[in-house]
C-alpha cells in the first residue's frame, strides 16, 4: 500500500471519533430515538392532562395552555420526520420542556407543586441531545425556570391553584410519572451509549487491522519526535519489535547525515501544521541502513500544545538502488560522450591536415599547373583522388557538426544576408555531380524572401545537403528545384526533386542520424545518413522545423520553415503570426 494511501486512510478513520455528525444511518437512528422520547413524553403529558381534568374539571384558558404544552412533544416528534436539523429539534425540546414545567408548577402551587420534581429531568434528557455543554445549558434553563417560579410566589403573583389540597396521592402520581420518564431517558441513554461504544470498537478494530496488516510502518510521535506507537511492520522494515521503538528519538534511528532532514519534516508537521516528507536512511537491527520515505502529518491536540505526529514510513531501498544505477549510467554516458568528443576533435586535426594536402596537390595535378602529366590516365587518376578526398572531408565535417549539435557546442552566428547568393553557392557546390548525372538545377526565390536573418553557414549546409540528396536520387533527365517564399509562418525553404521517392514506411525513420532509405533504387548510393539529420537539427536550432513529403516513384519535397528568419525592407526582423516550434516529422503525400 503506498504511503500516501495509508496516510489518507488514517486521516479518514481519524475523523471517525471527532465527527460531530454521524453518518446517514446513524442520523436515522438518532431521529427514531428522538421521536420515541418525544412520543413517550406526549403520552405521559396526556395522562397528566386527563388526571388534571379529572381532579379539577373543565380547564380555563391558562390551564388549556398548560395542557397544550403537555402535548407539544407530539408536534416535535412529527417535525422529526421533516428536514429540520435534529440538533435544533433537540434544543427546542429542552427549552419547551423547561418552560412547560415552570408554567405548570406556577399553576399548581409554585415551589410546593407536585411537578417541581420534573425539573430534575431537564438536564437528564439533555444528555441525549449532546455532551457536557448541552447538559449544562439544560441545567441552567431548569434553574432559571425554578427561580422564576419562586420569585413569582415570593411576589404573591401566583395564580389561584385549582388543585385540591396537595396530598400524598398527587405527589405519588407526579413522582411516578417522573420515574417513568426518567426510566425512558435512561434506556435511551443506554442505547445511545451502546451505539457509541460499538462504533468506537469498530473504529478501534479498523485502526488495529490497518496497523497490523499495512506493509508500511505507521508510527505516532510526540512533537519532539519521540515514538509513542509503532505498528507491527517495524519487524519487517527495521528488524525491531514495535515495543522496542517506544520512547526512541529520531537520532536513535536515522543516519547522522539524514537527521536534519527528518527533524525538519517533524517541525513542519508539528509546529506549522503542514504535511511533510523526507527520504532518510534508518538503522536496521542487523546493523545496516535502510532507505525509507517518511510522510508525516500533524494531529492537533485539544490543549493547544504542539501537535503530535502520525508518520507512515515505507522502504524505498530498491528505488534508491535504481536511482543510483541511473546516475552511474548517466555518468558513464557523459564520460563516453566526452571521450567521443575528444576523439573526434583529435581525428579532425589528424585527418583534415593530410586531406587538405591530398585535395590541394591533386587539384594542382588535375589542372597540370606545372606541366603535362605525361598520360591521360594520370589526369583521370588525379581527378579521382581529388573527388575522393573532397568526399571524405565532407563526411568528416558532417560527423563533426552532428557531434557538436548533440553535445550543445554548435553555436549559431545569425546575420542578415542575401539568400540568392547562398543558394547560388550551394548550387555551384553540386553542379558538377548534377551535370554528370544529367539532372537540372533550378532556383526560384521570391523577392520577399531574398533577404533573411539566419546563420549563413547553416543555411548553406541545409541547401547543400538537400540538393545533394536530390541529385543523388534523381534519375537522368530529372530536376531538383530550390524555392523560397514568405508567408504568415515566416520563411519557407523547399527543395523538391523528381526522383525515385521514398516509401511511407521509410518516412518515419528518416531524419535520425545514420538512417538511410533501403531499396533496390538507392542501395548503391554512397552516404552516411547524416544529411537529413543535420537539416533537422539546424532547422530546430533556428526555432523552425523540417517536413519531409514524398511518394514512391514521384519524387520528394523537403520543406524547411524558419519562423524567425524574415526581415522587412529596412532589414528588421519580422515576427510570424504563428511561431510554433515543432519536431521533425515525415508526412506521406
Amino acid at each position: 500500500m503506498p504511503a500516501g494511501e495509508t496516510l489518507r486512510g488514517l486521516r479518514l478513520m481519524g475523523t471517525f471519533k471527532k465527527a460531530t455528525r454521524p453518518p446517514e444511518s446513524g442520523q436515522k437512528a438518532l431521529r427514531r430515538l428522538f421521536v420515541a422520547v418525544q412520543a413517550s413524553k406526549a403520552a405521559v403529558g396526556a395522562v397528566l392532562a386527563v388526571a388534571f381534568i379529572g381532579f379539577v374539571g373543565r380547564p380555563d384558558a391558562a390551564e388549556a395552555i398548560a395542557i397544550a404544552g403537555l402535548m407539544a412533544p407530539a408536534a416535535l416528534a412529527l417535525l422529526a420526520y421533516t428536514s429540520v436539523p435534529l440538533p435544533l429539534l433537540e434544543q427546542a425540546a429542552l427549552a419547551v420542556f423547561a418552560a412547560l414545567i415552570g408554567y405548570l408548577a406556577a399553576l399548581t402551587g409554585g415551589v410546593v407543586s407536585p411537578l417541581v420534581v420534573w425539573f430534575a429531568l431537564v438536564p437528564a434528557e439533555a444528555a441525549l441531545a449532546g455532551g457536557r455543554p448541552a447538559v449544562l445549558r439544560a441545567a441552567v434553563a431548569a434553574c432559571v425556570a425554578l427561580f422564576a417560579v419562586a420569585a413569582i410566589e415570593a411576589a404573591g403573583a401566583l395564580p389561584v391553584s385549582h388543585l385540591p389540597v396537595p396530598v400524598w396521592e398527587l405527589y405519588a402520581v407526579s413522582v411516578f410519572a417522573a420515574v417513568v420518564q426518567a426510566a425512558l431517558v435512561a434506556a435511551a441513554a443506554q442505547d445511545r451509549q451502546r451505539a457509541a461504544d460499538q462504533a468506537a470498537a469498530e473504529g478501534a478494530a479498523m485502526y488495529r487491522f490497518l496497523a497490523d496488516h499495512a506493509m508500511d510502518l505507521i508510527t505516532r510521535h510526540t512533537s519532539d519526535g519521540r515514538i509513542r506507537f509503532a505498528s507491527p511492520a517495524a519487524r519487517v522494515l527495521l528488524g525491531h519489535a514495535p515495543e522496542d521503538l517506544l520512547g526512541l528519538a529520531p537520532a536513535a534511528l536515522v543516519h547522522p547525515d539524514d537527521l536534519r532532514a527528518m527533524q525538519s519534516a517533524f517541525v513542519e508537521a508539528s509546529y506549522f501544521a503542514r504535511p511533510a516528507s523526507a527520504e532518510v536512511r534508518l538503522k536496521h537491527a542487523a546493523g545496516n541502513h535502510v532507505w525509507a520515505e517518511i510522510r508525516c502529518r500533524p494531529v492537533p491536540r485539544a490543549d493547544g500544545e504542539a501537535a503530535d505526529i502520525v508518520a507512515v514510513t515505507r522502504d524505498i531501498t530498491e528505488r534508491k538502488a535504481y536511482e543510483r544505477e541511473l546516475i552511474e549510467a548517466r555518468d558513464l554516458s557523459e564520460q563516453a560522450n566526452r571521450s567521443k568528443s575528444r576523439f573526434l576533435a583529435n581525428m579532425s586535426h589528424e585527418l583534415r591536415t593530410p586531406l587538405n594536402a591530398i585535395i590541394g596537390f591533386s587539384e594542382v595535378m588535375t589542372h597540370e599547373m606545372f606541366g603535362p602529366l605525361g598520360g591521360p590516365r594520370y589526369l583521370e587518376y588525379s581527378r579521382l583522388v581529388h573527388e575522393s578526398g573532397s568526399h571524405l572531408l565532407e563526411l568528416i565535417n558532417g560527423i563533426l557538426d552532428m557531434s557538436k549539435i548533440e553535445a550543445g557546442k554548435f553555436e549559431l552566428s545569425e546575420e542578415v544576408f542575401d539568400l540568392n547568393a547562398v543558394a547560388e553557392a550551394a548550387v555551384r557546390f553540386v553542379k558538377l555531380p548534377a551535370e554528370r548525372s544529367g539532372v537540372a538545377l533550378k532556383t526560384m526565390i521570391s523577392p520577399t524572401a531574398a533577404t533573411i536573418f539566419a546563420d549563413k553557414r547553416a543555411i548553406k549546409q541545409i541547401l547543400v545537403n538537400l540538393l545533394s540528396n536530390g541529385v543523388k536520387y534523381t534519375p537522368r533527365g530529372g530536376e531538383v528545384r530550390i524555392r523560397a517564399s514568405l508567408d504568415t509562418h515566416g520563411i519557407e525553404l523547399s527543395v523538391a526533386d523528381s526522383g525515385v521517392g521514398i516509401s511511407a514506411k521509410d518516412l518515419e525513420r528518416l531524419g535520425r542520424p545514420f538512417e538511410q532509405v533501403e531499396g533496390e533504387h538507392v542501395r548503391s548510393k554512397e552516404g552516411t545518413g547524416l544529411g537529413l539529420a543535420l537539416v533537422k537539427a539546424l532547422a530546430a536550432m533556428h526555432g523552425g522545423e523540417a517536413i519531409l513529403e514524398s511518394t514512391l516513384g514521384e519524387g520528394t519535397v523537403v520543406r524547411v520553415r524558419l519562423p524567425y528568419a524574415a526581415v522587412d525592407e529596412k532589414g528588421e526582423r519580422l515576427l510570424p503570426e504563428e511561431a510554433k516550434i515543432l519536431p521533425f516529422r515525415g508526412a506521406a503525400a
